[in-house]
């Protein structure tokens, strides 16, 4: 589900593990890869991907169970 999410992006292609996929969306969640003065709020972030995965054509399943997972990572 979440390669299918982050299609272009080649680290999320190689991610094979459960802890390389945690630990790519942490980076999301932190706005790693954006200029640090440019980065967003965790919780802007977090709206970001709820969004990406709404508008997404994965099933409803597979988005409940993503947000879920980037819920998860908030706490």
């Amino acid at each position: 589900m979440y390669r299918k999410l982050w299609k272009g992006r080649a680290a999320a292609l190689q991610a094979s593990s459960v802890p390389e996929i945690r630990s790519l969306a942490e980076d999301e969640l932190a706005d790693r890869l954006t200029h640090p003065r440019l980065r967003k709020t965790r919780e802007a972030k977090f709206a970001e991907i709820q969004e990406r995965i709404r508008t997404s054509a994965l099933p409803d399943e597979d988005q409940e169970i993503l947000i879920g997972f980037y819920r998860s990572l908030m706490h």
